[in-house]
């Protein structure tokens, strides 16, 4: 009898198991899947590894935008060998995307990457010597927390459907950063780079649901986890006021931002979210990303 206890716990625990693996999995298969294809250096610069540094950061970024995965990059380079594609940078992005099961590709090549003495840290340090007058050491070992290096990198970058192999937008993106050591430095202005990045994909589709229900607190709106909204992550809410008129037509509506909410429960087609103070809230505002 104990053994046929302990066997049907341990079936609850595993169905419990599955069930979360499940639930996860549908929530992930719900979102964009995006291929990042590793980026080519044609910059000059060769100090650092800045092509893979900035595929690295943009798949950070991407990844923890929370509206898409991404799909591993060794898996991805892995196919593209089997493939044939030498050069992963080149080739149909299209087809190489799909090889990986993704929605979308991103295919660019970094243009350009320097480091550079920051002129500001170095008038700061003069000062910084001047006042000292070469008394004492106190002053001169503020001058360590000073930053003297600056990294500017910049990449040419496609985002491509793969669907319909659609160009849906190729643009610059640069980055810049101050700090003290050449390598971290350039990996933070990869950062911003791949940051600004991200602003335009999320331009592209950005996130917007209508408030159908409040009760109490808790506001209930019509988009869930098919359009890659997570639970915990702080939405605003505005209220279309006045519309905006080009050439006799209606192209788009003011909004005015009334609050913040936060969501707390997130379903296949519908999410609720906590606010504070719901009163200044109504039916029919939108809800959206800040």
């Amino acid at each position: 009898m104990k053994s046929l206890k302990n066997f049907l716990s341990t079936l609850a625990v595993m169905a419990v198991i599955a069930w979360i693996l499940c639930s996860s999995i549908s929530a992930e298969a719900a979102k964009k899947v995006v291929a990042v294809m590793p980026l080519e250096n044609i910059s000059g610069f060769t100090q650092y590894k800045v092509a893979e540094i900035m595929t690295e950061n943009l798949m950070v970024q991407i990844a923890n935008s929370g509206n898409y995965t991404v799909s591993e990059r060794a898996q991805a380079g892995r196919i593209l060998k089997e493939q044939g594609f030498q050069n992963l940078t080149s080739g149909n992005p299209v087809e190489m995307g799909e090889m990986n099961g993704a929605d979308y590709s991103v295919v660019g090549k970094v243009t350009m990457a320097v480091i550079t003495k920051d002129a500001g840290g170095n008038v700061l340090n003069n000062i910084v010597k001047k006042l000292d007058g070469g008394r004492g050491t106190i002053i001169g070992q503020s001058t360590s927390f000073i930053n003297q290096i600056k990294a500017k990198v910049a990449m040419d970058v496609r985002f491509v459907d793969n669907k319909t192999g659609e160009v849906v937008f190729a643009k610059t993106f640069e980055g810049s950063k101050s700090g003290k050591n050449p390598e971290m430095t350039l990996n933070e202005a990869c950062k911003v780079a791949a940051q600004n990045f991200l602003k335009e994909v999320q331009s592209v589709n950005p996130f917007a649901a209508r408030i159908v229900e409040i009760s109490g607190n808790e506001i209930y709106i019509d988009e869930g986890s098919e359009s890659g909204l997570q639970k915990g992550e702080t939405l605003i809410v505005a209220r279309e006021s006045t519309p905006i008129v080009v050439k006799g037509k209606i192209v788009a509506m003011k909004t005015n931002a009334i609050c913040k909410v936060k969501v707390i429960e997130v379903n296949a087609e519908y999410s609720i979210c906590r606010a504070e103070n719901s009163s200044a809230i109504k039916k029919g505002d939108i809800v959206k990303r800040g």
